[in-house]
């Protein structure tokens, strides 16, 4: 069929009509398409580009030879400066038409869109392929090089592939920081063998599915001047340059205000917490996860951040008690529970930093919180060029 591509859509798509709705994947508004149905759904229709009749000029060839094989990118026709108005014209919609809010754009926060990635999931066939999942499959696409892994991923990938991974293995996780650490799942293989093979190719810790490890434990990071340590199980933003971008955005932010005290909801290891601690008077750093929450108590300790307290508590059980001046949201991609918005309004916040990396549930947030905190300023964080996905920074003020 004939279709006209006409806004961009969260996921990857854009929005036709034909007899319905219908998300197409692989157009940038404005172009027409040959397309082809592939998924029928209740109240709409999923389809892909088949041949590109009438091409937007933003269109480039994708840099990647397994681009459209390989489901890690879904932007690379896109020229990198359209896919960032893109990714803003997504979010306005979502606070528009989900949060039922208007809102303008703060400029965007991007990075370099190639070779970013300082954490990357190869998967492992039973015969040896590694790299990672076709589209929509259990295949295992290998490739020379991922354009968007750092440099020493891209090595380290190299020399085990050269080792041969042996059999058994199923997912080798990396992270890179001073150095390579390594986790890896599975079923029942040769732990030796393994771990030969990963520390040959240069890791520095081998991480195993029981909790035992080899070597380092951790990794350490620049944290715009602080270190930070992070475990295999603790998480992290894979785009730490950006991320220590924004971490500079905040702590701006925090400079100029001066909140006396700070809640930190989902805090992970620290990442603003610490960096937000000279500005403040105290923090509650909350955690849930057990990992996370003993790197970001670590992180304290070595960075003398004695205003940082850390709580190992979920956002739903953590307490409040007298309120805050300023709370940090980061929340994973399923955004608040009804009980954490309700906790954040009994803590009464003048301001409220919101960092989401689901721009829909970031807007359903947002609109939660109408009556009690209006939209002070939002902008796009591109934290994963090349991709559908989309970070969001919101500052919202109690009203």
């Amino acid at each position: 069929m004939r279709l006209e591509a006409l806004i961009p859509l969260y996921g990857g798509y854009t929005l036709c009509r034909d007899d319905g709705v219908i998300f197409l994947r692989g157009a940038l508004p404005g172009e027409v398409v040959e397309a082809e149905v592939v998924e029928k759904k209740r109240d709409y229709s999923v389809a892909a580009v088949m041949e590109v009749l009438e091409p937007s000029p933003d269109r480039v060839g994708p840099a990647c030879p397994v681009f459209g094989i390989c489901g890690g990118c879904h932007y690379q026709y896109i020229a990198y400066e359209r896919q960032v108005r893109m990714k803003e014209e997504i979010v306005l919609d979502c606070i528009e038409r989900i949060g039922k809010t208007d809102a303008s754009l703060a400029p965007s926060l991007v990075s370099s869109p190639w070779h970013y990635r300082k954490r990357a999931q190869f998967k492992v066939s039973p015969d040896g392929k590694t790299g990672f999942y076709r589209r929509q499959s259990n295949d295992v696409v290998e490739f020379d090089e991922c354009l968007l892994l750092s440099p020493e991923i891209n090595d380290f990938l190299g020399r085990i592939r050269a080792a041969g991974v042996p059999r058994g293995v199923k997912e080798i996780h990396v992270q890179s920081g001073d150095v390579l650490l390594v986790s890896v799942k599975g079923d029942t293989f040769d732990t030796a063998a393994v771990t030969e093979v990963l520390r040959s190719s240069g890791a520095s810790g081998v991480v195993f599915e029981d909790g035992t490890s080899v070597g380092a434990g951790r990794i350490c990071l620049d944290l715009n001047g602080y270190h930070y340590m992070v475990s295999e199980r603790s998480f992290f933003q894979v785009n730490w340059e950006l991320n220590r971008e924004l971490v500079s955005v905040v702590s701006a932010f925090a400079d100029a205000i001066r909140p006396a005290r700070v809640i930190d909801l989902y805090c992970g290891a620290g990442n603003f917490s610490i960096p937000l601690s000279p500005f403040v008077s105290e923090i509650s750093a909350v955690e849930e996860n057990p990992h996370a929450f003993r790197d970001a108590r670590e992180n304290t300790k070595l960075n003398r951040t004695g205003n940082v307290r850390v709580v190992n508590k979920s956002a739903e059980e953590f307490d409040p008690g007298g309120g805050a001046d300023m709370i940090v949201l980061d929340p994973p991609r399923a955004g608040l529970t009804k009980r954490v918005v309700e906790r954040v309004k009994a803590a009464s916040p003048v301001w409220i930093v919101y960092i989401s990396c689901n721009p829909s549930t970031f807007a359903r947030d947002v609109e939660r919180l109408k009556g009690s905190y209006a939209l002070d300023s939002v902008r796009v964080v591109d934290m994963f060029p090349q991709t559908y996905h989309i970070e969001v920074l919101g500052i919202l003020k109690r009203i």
